[in-house]
C-alpha cells in the first residue's frame, strides 16, 4: 500500500501538471519504448495503483471532468439519453448536441448539461459511453493511452495521482 498523500485540489493539480509536462513526456516515451514489461503486466500495475487511489478520492467532491471536458456522443448515447429524457432524438440533438468540424458529436457546452448542482449525473445509469469509461484506467493496454493520460492529469485527481505513483514506481526499472 502506498502511503503518499493524495493530491485532490484542482488548482494544485493543474499547476503540477504544467510543471511536470516535460518529465511526463519523457516517462511516456519510457513506457512506450524503454519499459521491459508486457502490456498485461503494466495493466496489472496500473489497476493496482488505480484501485488504491480511487478508494481515497470521491469523484462527487470534484466533478471537474463533468465541468470541463468535452463529452463525445455516439448515436447509441443519443438514443438512450433522448429516451431517458423523454425527448425525440431530434429534440435532444437540438437542445444538447453540437457537431464539431470533424463530424464528432459532442455536448454543446460545459459544464455537462446533465450535471446536477451536487456533482451527480442526472442520468448516471444512462450516461454516455465516454463518461462511463472515463478515466480509462481499468481498460486494457494502458500504454497505448499514455498521451491521453498526460492530457487528463490536469483534469482528474485520480489520473494525476495514478500517473504520479506510476512514475515513482517504475522510474528505476531497467530499459
Amino acid at each position: 500500500m502506498n502511503t503518499d498523500p493524495l493530491i485532490r485540489e484542482i488548482a494544485l493539480i493543474k499547476r503540477y501538471s504544467r510543471h511536470n509536462e516535460a518529465e511526463d513526456f519523457r516517462f511516456r516515451d519510457f513506457l512506450k519504448t524503454g519499459l521491459s514489461l508486457s502490456n498485461s503486466a503494466l495493466d496489472l500495475i496500473v489497476k493496482e495503483i488505480t484501485d488504491e487511489v480511487w478508494s481515497g478520492i470521491d469523484c462527487l467532491s470534484c466533478g471537474n471532468c463533468c465541468k470541463t471536458l468535452q463529452v463525445v456522443l455516439d448515436e447509441r448515447d443519443i438514443a438512450r439519453l433522448s429516451h431517458r429524457l423523454q425527448l425525440t432524438e431530434k429534440e435532444f440533438k437540438k437542445r444538447f448536441v453540437r457537431l464539431e468540424p470533424d463530424r464528432t458529436l459532442v455536448f454543446n457546452g460545459s459544464p455537462c448539461p446533465l450535471l446536477g448542482n451536487d456533482n451527480r449525473c442526472t442520468v448516471y445509469e444512462d450516461r454516455p459511453k465516454a463518461c462511463h469509461d472515463f478515466p480509462y484506467l481499468h481498460e486494457a493496454n494502458f500504454r497505448s493511452r499514455s498521451l491521453m493520460m498526460i492530457e487528463s492529469t490536469s483534469t482528474c485527481p485520480i489520473v494525476f495521482n495514478v500517473w504520479s505513483r506510476l512514475k515513482k514506481r517504475l522510474r528505476n526499472r531497467k530499459r
